[in-house]
């Protein structure tokens, strides 16, 4: 009898544990992740915000392959124990029998990477997907040089690269203070720290590194914009309360280290129950203690959950165990998304393109205005209140296109989100969220086309013509 298989999408350090403990109790298990990508991909801001100057070192495909697997202990000792790891894949969807498709069978998750596309079955998927950066807008946030905290981390650590010399910080929290001493040991420098609030966000050590490494800390400031015409050759920060003078910075990087929010496409594509978490201000799959989702046999894998040990709790029950006691609650991390997005629009107005995919600005967005390049001749109702006293950002970004890019809202849609929540005067919470849907990543097309001709489409069309059917059958349009 053959082992029962578990799919773990997410090579994280949890993932990669599950992962050992599943292998270890005798399950079959393949471990799926993206990373290495390819800079094409990288080049789309997914799964992180890397931003325009991506180090022309990513295109040695060789190279990264072997960083990314020589930066992860834990990786190498899943392969040791015949993990089936597949790096360099994409998960772009998951599918199981609903009343909308009945005839899947077995649930399957989608595979694609270089070579091609491929549907495996699983007993269990544990989603182990992680966080992806916030990275709300400011002038100038176009510019090569301006990337998130989680697309920075994973050049330096994983990558062993960097497209930048001196960085700018936004944030001071223990995620800032993490990126600052991980940039520092790669021997980037470090122009600063910037934050809008009047308190530091760090714990006492973190203040004397930073005062043993020079390190400025404007509080109580927010970066007015980034300077520079093909690339960040400084920023202009001024206070928050307009009292005072503007201060220059000169630096070559600006991470944008704020907050970082879970990586929820695939789950909500696949139809688990979403529910907004008040602690860490964003929408999560609702669980059971067990950590199972709404959909049976997918689980939710969360470092959120790091302190209910979530790892034993999934085995727990993948083994007929279903007593785990109540999750405890989160901690609260969700304040600082916005007070900064409240910071910038307050101090940056409201012609700051909000979308870069569509060239929106934060006040055609609130003003429900149809992208600039349809013209302005189109218009909209301006109200987006359900009877319900929702918001529903699908109307939004149906309506103005902020969302709808190649990045598929991964830059925008969580600052969209709080400036409707601050326009209308609504917690955040009302909000009801744009939906996803596969391919949960921007990739080619063609690697998850059907082949022309092959033998699944033929035997559920019996009349399906053969390629040299279909080509003779246009009649003319081709070229001499």
């Amino acid at each position: 009898m053959s082992a029962r298989k578990v799919v773990v999408v997410g090579a994280s350090r949890l993932g990669c544990r599950f992962a050992l403990s599943a292998r270890a109790q005798g399950w079959a298990v393949t471990l799926v992740d993206e990373h290495p990508q390819a800079l094409k991909s990288m080049a789309l801001d997914a799964p992180y915000f890397y931003g325009a100057a991506l180090p022309a070192a990513l295109s040695d495909d060789g190279a990264m392959l072997d960083n990314v697997l020589g930066s992860d202990d834990l990786l190498m000792e899943c392969i040791e124990q015949e993990v089936d790891l597949r790096i360099g894949t994409i998960a772009w969807g998951a599918f199981h029998n609903a009343p909308n498709r009945r005839n899947i069978g077995t649930p399957k998750v989608a595979l694609v990477n270089a070579e091609g596309n491929e549907l495996i079955d699983y007993d269990a998927l544990v989603l182990a997907t992680g966080t992806r950066d916030f990275v709300p807008s400011f002038k100038g946030w176009d510019l090569p040089g301006v990337f998130g905290v989680k697309g920075g981390s994973m050049l330096l650590a994983r990558y062993q690269v960097s497209g930048a010399t001196r960085v700018l910080v936004l944030g001071s929290s223990p995620l800032a203070l993490g990126f600052a001493r991980l940039a520092r040991d790669r021997g980037v420098e470090i122009a600063g720290l910037v934050d809008p609030s009047p308190t530091f966000a760090g714990s006492a050590g973190d203040a004397a590194w930073l005062k043993a490494q020079g390190i400025a800390v404007h509080l109580g400031h927010v970066i007015a914009g980034a300077d520079g015409v093909d690339a960040v050759r400084g920023a202009r920060l001024v206070p928050v309360d307009g009292e005072g003078a503007a201060v220059q910075v000169a630096c070559d990087g600006i991470c944008m280290a704020i907050a970082t929010l879970p990586n929820v496409e695939l789950p909500s594509a696949m139809g688990c129950r979403m529910a907004f978490d008040d602690a860490l201000g964003a929408w999560m799959p609702e669980v059971t203690p067990a950590l199972e989702t709404s959909v049976p046999a997918v689980y939710w894998l969360s470092e959120a959950d790091a302190a209910a040990d979530p790892v034993d709790r999934i085995l727990s029950s993948l083994a007929g165990k279903d007593d785990a006691p109540a999750l405890p609650p989160h901690t609260a991390t969700g304040d600082a998304a916005a007070r900064w997005v409240a910071a910038l629009s307050g101090t940056g107005g409201m012609d700051v393109v909000l979308c870069q995919c569509e060239g929106v600005t934060r006040g055609d967005f609130l003003n429900v205005a149809p992208p600039r390049y349809l013209g302005h001749e189109l218009r909209a109702a301006k109200t987006h209140l359900g009877r319900d006293g929702t918001v529903d950002q699908d109307l939004s970004k149906r309506m103005t296109r902020v969302g709808m890019g190649h990045c598929q809202g991964k830059r925008c849609r969580d600052e969209a989100a709080l400036l409707l929540a601050g326009h209308h005067g609504l917690p955040l919470k009302a909000i009801r969220p744009a939906s996803y849907r596969f391919p949960v990543r921007p990739l080619d097309m063609a690697l998850i086309a059907a082949p022309e001709g092959d033998a699944y489409t033929s035997g559920l069309w019996q009349n399906w013509p053969e390629p040299a059917e279909l080509r003779g059958a246009g009649g003319g349009g081709g070229h001499a």
